[in-house]
């Protein structure tokens, strides 16, 4: 990242929205910005997105005629593990350079781009100076919250690792924040300082950061609500403002979480049509796009229905079974 990035920005309003991809995740930067701008149609903020060099022209034309500033990213050099480089994109640490936007702006919303946006965002910027939600305790099986340790392979000085974990895919910064500039330098020296410890290494930062703050200055970090930041799996999920896919089954690799939430998939529909470039890679449980919603439904009360019968029959069996039962101990009674 360019020290002069700042300089290179328009600033049109106080706040804006950021995001961090990578060329291949242009379909999903694309998705989410149209969903934001139809469910936040007078959204007063600049569009912020970081990527990489290897972002295809034409789906930076698509961006930008959506009112997306593009903000060229270079990787932190930090030594991550080959765990974290395979699952996580190196602009996920994008996100720390949210700290330096507040130099223009008054709040700063960041939004992952495995996200699902389905309602106003409003509320969003009101909030902080640092806001994040909890993990969703719905992802869990069973449900229940996790612990901040999930984010670490081992044991890290003054990190709070029985605490409960904060998700980073949804995070708001406003510029009340004491020195802004010197908490980004504090989330780029633990990630760089810990990096094979990292699982999550964007996330452990800012969990560590939130400690450290509620420690020192409680009032500057403020839980987001849920509703913020639902994963799939969680029922309120259905009315969410956003629906956040984090782990491994995306909106895109996986059939039945994309049957749950066909509002992405029309938005991706919407994003093929403007010329935009399609997800390429394997899809889970596929099958269960072909139908739809309805089909899957009734593919499920269909089971339903045989299940019944066969527990039906096995019943009467048993019950039969029981009847021969009783008469052949009677006879050998009587033989006795």
């Amino acid at each position: 990242m360019q020290n002069d990035f700042k300089m290179r920005l328009a600033v049109h309003f106080p706040r804006a929205v950021v995001m961090g991809i990578t060329g291949n995740w242009a379909f999903a930067a694309g998705t989410v910005l149209l969903a934001l701008r139809r469910h936040n149609p007078a959204l007063n903020a600049d569009i912020i997105v970081f990527c990489d060099d290897t972002l295809p022209a034409s789906d930076a034309r698509i961006l930008q005629d959506m009112g997306a500033q593009l903000v060229p990213f270079a990787p932190v050099d930090a030594e991550l593990t080959p765990e974290a480089l395979s699952v996580f994109s190196p602009l996920s640490l994008a996100k720390f350079h949210c700290f330096d936007l507040l130099r223009q702006y008054e709040s700063v919303v960041w939004l992952d781009s495995d996200i699902l946006v389905q309602d106003e965002l409003e509320e969003l910027f009101a909030c902080g100076p640092l806001a994040l939600a909890l993990e969703d305790p719905e992802f869990s099986d069973p449900p229940g919250a996790k612990s901040a340790q999930i984010n670490l392979h081992g044991t890290v000085q003054d990190f709070d690792s029985g605490a409960d974990n904060l998700n980073s895919g949804v995070i708001v910064f406003r510029n009340d924040l004491p020195a802004p500039e010197n908490l980004r330098q504090m989330c780029l020296d633990f990630v760089c300082r810990h990096g094979t410890l990292l699982r999550y290494p964007d996330q452990a930062a800012f969990n560590a950061l939130a400690q450290r703050l509620l420690r020192q200055e409680p009032p500057c970090v403020q839980l987001l609500p849920q509703r913020f930041n639902a994963h799939p799996r969680n029922p309120a999920a259905t009315y969410a403002p956003v629906v956040h896919a984090f782990g491994a089954y995306k909106l895109w690799n996986d059939g039945l979480t994309a049957t749950c939430f066909p509002e992405w998939q029309r938005d991706y529909a919407r994003w093929l049509r403007l010329g935009g470039s399609p997800y390429v890679g394997p899809v889970e449980n596929a099958q269960f796009l072909e139908g739809g919603a309805f089909s899957l439904l009734g593919g499920l009360c269909g089971s339903i229905e045989k299940a019944q019968t066969a527990l039906a029959d096995m019943q009467q069996r048993l019950q039969t079974e029981s009847a021969l039962r009783a008469r052949l101990e009677a006879v050998i009674s009587r033989l006795g």
